[in-house]
């Protein structure tokens, strides 16, 4: 080989290990745009529940996935069964009512905390109400709550905050809860007694005060948002295993959820999408394949900031505590942490006064 073709060959091997490198530059650079780190899983006890739409709405939209977080909803059949599972770090996010189960585990020292709001009976949103039989108010025996003396009303448990919210109702009228019969029944049974009329009312959530309207056996006879406004339903609690390991997405995931909320708002009182409701319900709720099913429903409320009613949540403290249910009373600041809330809404901005927990 003369000089000139060595040096033409070597000319040639340099361009084309050149041309290779970039290539394979090129490339790596192409896989590293097109695979970005994995969300990170997060687990999330739901119940089978209108109250749930916020958190499904959030999961739809895309809301979760923008802050790099995957939602895995867990299904439970009542917010007593998410607490083992929450403690053990089975599942990281759950929901709980302010009940004298969460009262007595807080004095346990059970390491749960109430991050944000999960829905609450503000005006025009009484998700629950007290439904009176319909023969009753078409006959006019039942026409004031002063009525309801006598009778026989339903609840959905014993200690149930609607044994609460239902003696609210009564003292205006300078009743209280011995004055009437309380039943203990689930909400489905509820409408059954009432056709049979084994039960003169009952205190309901939505859908089944609309279903019992519809199917003609009761009537709406007053909302939880007349009778204590803003009344606290749940609040969103975090497992200690989560909030401990992994604050960031405990953060990131606020700001998901804070604005699937606002879009929920948005739809229901604000003229906008209603059937971005109806989907994200249809979709991981039973019984709500229907539009139908929804006909009457009174959405709940829900705080556009995420903040509790510390207010109520006290008020269902001393409930308890006068029953002699409580052997101390919590303190709210013991029940309440607002740091993640804090976050999102440093990140997407208030619309209010900013709240503390004292």
């Amino acid at each position: 080989m003369s000089d000139d073709s060595r040096k033409t060959w070597a000319r040639r091997t340099m361009l084309r290990a050149a041309g290779a490198l970039v290539l394979v530059l090129g490339v790596a650079g192409t896989a590293h745009a097109q695979d970005p780190k994995a969300p990170v899983v997060v687990r999330v006890g739901v119940l089978n529940s209108l109250a749930e739409v916020v958190t499904f709405m959030a999961v739809e939209t895309g809301y979760f996935r923008e802050e790099g977080i995957e939602i895995r909803l867990e299904k439970f059949s009542n917010t007593a069964d998410m607490v083992a599972p929450l403690s053990s770090g089975q599942i990281d996010i759950a929901s709980g009512a302010p009940t004298l189960g969460l009262f007595n585990g807080a004095l346990r020292g059970l390491p749960f905390r109430l991050v944000a709001d999960k829905g609450r009976n503000s005006k025009n949103h009484g998700f629950n109400a007290i439904v009176v039989r319909k023969d009753l108010i078409d006959s006019g025996r039942v026409k004031t709550v002063a009525d309801l003396k006598g009778l026989k009303v339903a609840t959905a448990s014993l200690h149930s905050p609607m044994e609460q919210q239902l003696e609210i109702a009564l003292q205006k009228v300078g009743l209280k809860n011995k004055d009437v019969t309380i039943e203990n029944l689930g909400f489905p049974d509820m409408i059954t007694a009432m056709s049979n009329k084994a039960i003169d009312a009952a205190l309901m959530i939505e859908p089944f005060v609309a279903i019992a309207s519809r199917r003609g056996v009761g009537v709406r006879f007053m909302g939880v948002d007349d009778i204590a406004p803003d009344f606290q339903i749940a609040g969103i609690i975090y497992g200690p295993e989560f909030a401990a390991k992994q604050p960031e997405v405990a953060k990131r995931w606020m700001v998901g959820y804070l604005k699937g909320v606002r879009a929920y708002l948005d739809a229901v009182d604000g003229g906008g999408n209603k059937d971005e409701v109806f989907n994200a319900l249809k979709k991981h709720a039973t019984g709500f394949n229907d539009p139908a099913a929804l006909a009457g429903v009174v959405y709940p409320g829900f705080s556009p900031d995420g903040y509790l009613n510390l207010q109520t949540i006290q008020s269902s403290i001393d409930w308890y505590a006068e029953k002699g249910l409580l052997k101390a009373k919590p303190k709210v600041s013991d029940l309440v942490d607002y740091q993640y809330l804090e976050y999102a809404l440093g990140r997407i901005g208030r619309r209010g006064p900013p709240q503390k927990v004292e």
